[in-house]
C-alpha cells in the first residue's frame, strides 16, 4: 500500500496522541424566488430536488437550463413521449429524452461530439434560451448574439436588475423564467404564457389564479451580510464532533475531528485520522455522548478522506456547500478539536481557492487549525461546509490547508468495512504478552510479519530504532512501556516507507518494540544508543560522528536553520524532533557528498532533538545551528 507522499515543509496536522454565500462580501435571501419557485410548479414549468426543496441557492447545470428552455417551449410532454437518440456519452439517464429532443430540433449542442457538458449554465446561455424561446433569433446576429444577450433582454423585460448574471443561480433561473411569461413574443401581442396556454401547458383559469404580474415589479431585494460569527457557531458546531482512535489492545495513539453530512451517522473526517486504526470513537461535545465508529464506507487515501458511519441517529449535520464557488478573502470559519479541545471555532478568509499540493487542490485558508483539526469542517457564510480541515505550513503564519468538499462527491456506500478489517496488520497492537527478548546493549533483529520485542537498555540515554525494510515493504514502529502504553511511534519517517524512533531510555525499566507492517512484510531493525551534545542556545557548530542526537533549546523564537558538512563525501540525513520526540521534519537527498540543510521555526525555551546519521558506517562532519 502506497500512502500521500507530503511535502517536508507540509505538516499534516493529526494530533497523536500518547497517552456568504460563498464568494460574497453579502448573502441574498432567496425567499422572493421560493415564492415564484412554487407559482412556476403550479404552472408546470419548474421543479425543485425534492417537494419541498427548489435547491435555488447554488448555479444551474447545463441540462436543467435546457429542460427549462423545453418547458417554456411548451414541449415537455412531447420531448418525454419522443424516442430521439443524441451521442453524448455524459448525460444521465433521466435527461436522456429532453436532451434528445433538443439535439434533434437543433436547440443546443454539446462541446464536443461527445459530450454534453455537465458545468454550470451562465447567464448568457439561459437568457439565450429564453429569447428563442421568444421566437427571437441569434443567428448571425439577427437580433442579438448568444454571448450578448444582456442588452436584447433587458429591453424586452426578462432581465430584472436584481438577478445577478455573474454568479448564476437556480433562483435567477426562476426570477427570468417568471418575468417571460408577461412578455409579448417577437412581432406579436401575444404573450408567453398566451402561448404556452394555447398548447395547453397549463389553464388560463390555473394562471390568472397563480401569476402575479406585481410581483416582480414591486420586490425589493433583501441582502444581509451572512451569519455571524455566533449564529455559525451555534448552528454548526453540534454537528462536529471530537474523534479517538485506538490500536488493538485499547490504547488510544490519535485524536482528530469530523463532521456529520446525515443524520443517520454517516460522517467525513479524513483519512490520516482514521489511518492504522483498531477502532474509533467519537464525542459529541453539547451532550458529552460518546458514540462507535461502526466503519467506514469509502474513502481515498491519496485525497485523504474518509466516509465513515456513526453508531447512532438524530444527529445534528452541516449542509455541503459548492468550493468551486469559493473566492478569495471570503470569510469563512474552522470547526474543530485542536489539541483535543473540542469544538473550538476559528474566523479567518480564503487566501487562495487553488493551492496545490501533490497534485491535490485545496482552498488555502488564514482560519487557524492546529494539530487535532484534522477532518474538522471549513464553513462559509451561510453555515455550509466547503472544505475538510486537513494540513498547515510549519515554516509560515496563518498558511492552513483545507481539502474542498466536493473531493467525497459521488462516494460510495455499497459497502460497509470496520477499521480493524480496514488495517488488519497495523501498528498499535500494544500486546506485550507474547514478546522476544533483545540484547540491552542494542542489536540488529530480523522481522517477519507484526513482532513484538522485548528490550532492557543497559544504559539509560537517547536510542534510536530504525527499521530498514525487504522487497518494498512497508513498517511501522510502536514502542511502549511496561505497561503496554504507547510512548512513541513513527511510520515513514525516516524515508523511503522506513520508520525511526528516537526518545530517551532509562536503563531500569522495561520496553516493548512492535514492528508491524502494511500488509505482511520482512524487515531489519537497528537499535543503537547514540551519543547526546548539548548545541548552545544561541546556536554554533559541532562535530558529528556516526549516529548523534543533540539537543537544542533556542535562545530565541524564530526561524533556524541546521546545514550539515560531512567528510569524505558523506551522506548524511537530518531529522528534528519536539520535546515528547515526535518527528517534526525530516531531509535526506540521497546524494553522495550532498550535505543537508534545514530550515525551520523554532520557538524559544521549548528543547528539539537534532538527529544526524550517516550512510556510511563512522563517517563523520560538522552540523551548525544559526538563525
Amino acid at each position: 500500500m502506497r500512502k500521500k507522499a507530503i511535502s517536508i515543509t507540509l505538516c499534516i496536522v493529526i494530533c497523536m496522541s500518547m497517552m456568504p454565500l460563498t464568494g460574497y462580501a453579502q448573502v441574498r435571501v432567496t425567499t422572493f424566488e421560493e415564492m415564484l419557485a412554487n407559482d412556476l410548479k403550479t404552472l408546470g414549468l419548474f421543479r425543485g430536488v425534492s417537494d419541498t426543496d427548489f435547491d435555488l441557492n447554488r448555479a444551474p447545470s447545463r441540462v436543467e437550463a435546457l429542460v427549462m428552455l423545453i418547458r417554456v417551449l411548451g414541449k415537455e410532454s412531447e420531448a418525454l413521449s419522443s424516442s430521439n437518440s443524441h451521442p453524448f456519452t455524459d448525460v444521465a439517464g433521466w435527461a436522456d429524452p429532453y436532451v434528445g429532443y433538443a439535439y434533434a430540433n437543433n436547440l443546443t449542442n454539446g462541446i464536443s461530439d461527445t459530450q454534453f457538458g455537465t458545468g454550470r449554465a451562465s447567464a448568457a446561455m439561459y437568457l439565450t434560451f429564453v429569447l428563442r424561446a421568444l421566437d427571437y433569433d441569434d443567428t448571425n446576429g439577427a437580433d442579438f448574439t448568444w454571448n450578448d444577450p444582456f442588452t436584447l433582454a433587458t429591453t424586452v423585460g426578462i432581465l430584472p436588475d436584481f438577478v445577478n448574471i455573474s454568479t448564476f443561480w437556480r433562483a435567477d433561473v426562476v426570477v427570468i423564467s417568471y418575468a417571460s411569461l408577461a412578455v409579448t413574443m417577437k412581432n406579436s401581442s401575444q404573450t408567453l404564457a398566451q402561448k404556452l396556454i394555447a398548447a395547453d401547458v397549463f389553464t388560463l383559469n390555473l394562471y390568472n389564479a397563480t401569476y402575479d404580474p406585481n410581483a416582480i415589479p414591486n420586490y425589493i431585494p433583501i441582502i444581509y451580510d451572512g451569519l455571524s460569527a455566533e449564529q455559525i457557531y451555534e448552528i454548526c458546531s453540534p454537528a462536529v464532533f471530537f474523534i479517538e482512535v485506538f490500536n488493538a489492545n485499547g490504547t488510544p495513539f490519535g485524536t482528530g475531528s469530523g463532521f456529520f453530512i446525515e443524520s443517520n451517522g454517516i460522517a467525513i473526517t479524513n483519512y490520516h485520522v482514521i489511518e492504522g486504526a483498531h477502532s474509533a470513537q467519537i464525542t459529541i461535545s453539547s451532550t458529552s455522548a460518546v458514540y462507535d465508529v461502526t466503519g467506514v464506507y469509502d474513502y481515498n487515501e491519496l485525497e485523504d478522506w474518509a466516509v465513515i458511519k456513526v453508531d447512532g441517529s438524530g444527529f445534528h449535520t452541516l449542509k455541503i456547500g459548492d468550493a468551486s464557488t469559493v473566492i478569495g478573502a471570503s470569510t469563512v470559519y474552522a470547526i474543530g478539536s485542536p489539541l483535543g479541545l473540542q469544538n473550538t471555532i476559528s474566523q479567518g478568509i480564503i487566501s487562495n481557492t487553488n493551492r496545490m499540493e501533490d497534485g491535490i487542490r485545496f482552498i488555502q485558508t488564514t482560519a487557524a487549525i492546529s494539530p487535532g483539526s484534522s477532518g474538522g469542517a471549513l464553513i462559509n457564510t451561510l453555515g455550509e461546509v466547503i472544505g475538510i480541515t486537513t494540513a498547515q505550513y510549519v515554516l509560515g503564519q496563518n498558511l492552513n490547508l483545507a481539502l474542498p468538499i466536493s473531493y467525497t462527491a459521488g462516494h460510495s456506500r455499497n459497502n460497509m468495512v470496520s477499521l480493524s478489517v480496514l488495517f488488519p496488520n497495523m501498528g498499535g497492537s500494544g500486546d506485550i504478552s507474547s514478546s522476544i527478548e533483545m540484547a540491552g546493549n542494542g542489536d540488529i533483529v530480523r522481522i517477519n510479519g507484526v513482532t513484538v520485542y522485548k528490550f532492557s537498555p543497559n544504559q539509560s540515554g537517547y536510542w534510536v530504532f530504525r527499521t530498514s525494510h525487504n522487497d518494498d515493504n512497508d513498517p511501522v514502529l510502536s514502542l511502549y512501556d511496561s505497561n503496554g502504553r504507547e510512548i512513541a511511534y513513527d511510520d515513514d519517517g525516516d524515508g523511503n516507507y522506513n520508520a525511526v524512533i528516537c526518545t530517551y531510555l532509562n536503563s531500569w525499566e522495561s520496553y516493548y518494540l512492535e514492528v508491524s507492517f502494511y500488509g505482511y512484510g520482512t524487515a531489519t531493525c537497528t537499535l543503537s544508543v547514540v551519543p547526546s551534545i548539548i548545541i548552545p542556545s544561541g546556536g554554533g557548530t559541532v562535530g558529528v560522528s556516526g549516529d548523534c542526537v543533540f539537543t537544542f533549546t533556542p535562545s530565541q523564537s524564530g526561524t533556524w536553520t541546521a546545514r550539515t558538512s560531512s567528510n569524505d563525501s558523506a551522506d548524511p540525513v537530518l531529522l528534528v524532533y519536539d520535546e515528547n520526540f515526535r518527528l517534526i521534519d525530516a531531509v535526506d537527498n540521497d546524494t553522495y557528498g550532498y550535505d543537508e540543510v534545514l530550515s525551520m521555526y523554532f520557538e524559544a525555551g521549548k528543547t528539539y532533538l537534532i538527529e544526524v546519521w550517516f550512510y556510511q558506517y563512522n563517517a563523520t562532519g560538522t552540523l551548525s545551528l544559526s538563525m
